[in-house]
């Protein structure tokens, strides 16, 4: 159970809800502080967009007469004190197994307001809106090098799911001596057949109950000619390769082409014999796509770890994806 919402030290509450004509721009200055976004394009972009959209809307409410009379709201909550703002959560909902969830984000304090239970209050307001609302089932990720808000959320009831890792490999950091084919595991091309057995190690790579996070739906991979009329009209845009051993089928990898910074690469292999093809393979398939673009691979914390090095990938970071039912 959470427990009961604790007193706010204050005379007055600090807490309210997240506006986006006044609130984007500052939110954005505590997501640069508090998270470490310069080592990552997204994140940068992410927080670019924050700022172009709060100068949209500066212009727009001057434009017609926005702002304070009419404020825009936005799902999460802020804390603040003497007109600044010094913490804030998101809202976002998702659609999981066709049913709407909600994932909490952006969870910040600023570092001169830490260690006052803030970030604790924000998750605290934000369960009891969503409550409020009936909404049942909530979602976070959290970087596992973050031992305090890991605690944070567990003491709430949040319990884990997965540990997922991200690895990226640049353009410059492509290992040339690991590019030489094995005479016992050649990657060719991918044919109907083959897509029975790679969506069953699909599933076991990418369980189903955090399936439903990731940037690719798998049903994009499938043979039905529908599908594969609706991924030319949507752009999405995929190649396979086939994995052979000794002549065998013996797994897939899927090159995902992206509008964000890295390509992603989906990996089909039985867990078994992964750690042996995985190498020679996946050199094989980074001599074939785009060489101008930086690759992504999200596997299981743990999995194949020196095999990733080996190529020349390294660790962006880990999240331990958690869930609570309200």
């Amino acid at each position: 159970m959470v427990a009961a919402e604790l007193p706010i030290e204050t005379s007055f509450d600090p807490i309210r809800k997240f506006d986006l004509s006044r609130d984007l721009d500052p939110v954005a200055d505590l997501i640069e502080m508090c998270f470490p976004i310069h080592a990552d394009p997204d994140g940068r972009t992410y927080v670019k967009e924050m700022r172009k959209t709060a100068r949209e809307l500066r212009l727009m409410g001057r434009l017609v007469g926005l702002s304070d009379n009419y404020p825009l709201k936005s799902a999460g909550f802020v804390w603040e004190e003497n007109g600044k703002v010094i913490g804030n959560i998101s809202l976002i909902p998702l659609m999981r197994g066709g049913r709407r969830v909600q994932l909490i984000a952006n969870v910040a304090v600023h570092p001169h307001h830490r260690r006052r239970g803030i970030a604790k209050k924000l998750t605290q307001r934000a369960f009891n809106a969503l409550r409020q609302q009936n909404e049942t089932e909530v979602w976070l990720q959290v970087r596992d090098d973050n031992p305090a808000a890991i605690q944070l959320y567990r003491s709430f009831g949040f319990i884990d799911q997965a540990i997922r890792t991200t690895w990226r490999i640049l353009p410059v950091d492509r290992n040339e001596q690991t590019n030489s084919p094995s005479r016992n595991c050649q990657v060719g091309r991918w044919f109907k057949r083959n897509w029975k057995a790679q969506q069953t190690w699909l599933e076991a790579a990418y369980p189903a109950n955090i399936r439903w996070q990731l940037p690719v739906k798998f049903d994009q991979f499938s043979t039905d000619i529908l599908q594969q009329m609706a991924n030319f009209l949507e752009g999405n845009y995929l190649k396979h390769w086939t994995v052979k051993s000794n002549g065998e089928f013996q797994g897939v990898i899927t090159w995902q082409k992206t509008n964000t910074y890295a390509d992603n690469l989906w990996l089909a292999f039985p867990v078994e014999k992964e750690a042996e093809l995985l190498p020679s393979s996946l050199a094989q398939v980074l001599k074939h796509v785009n060489q101008k673009r930086p690759l992504s691979v999200d596997y299981p914390k743990g999995r194949c770890t020196e095999q990733f090095i080996h190529l020349g990938f390294e660790e962006f970071r880990s999240l331990i994806w958690m869930a609570y039912w309200l």
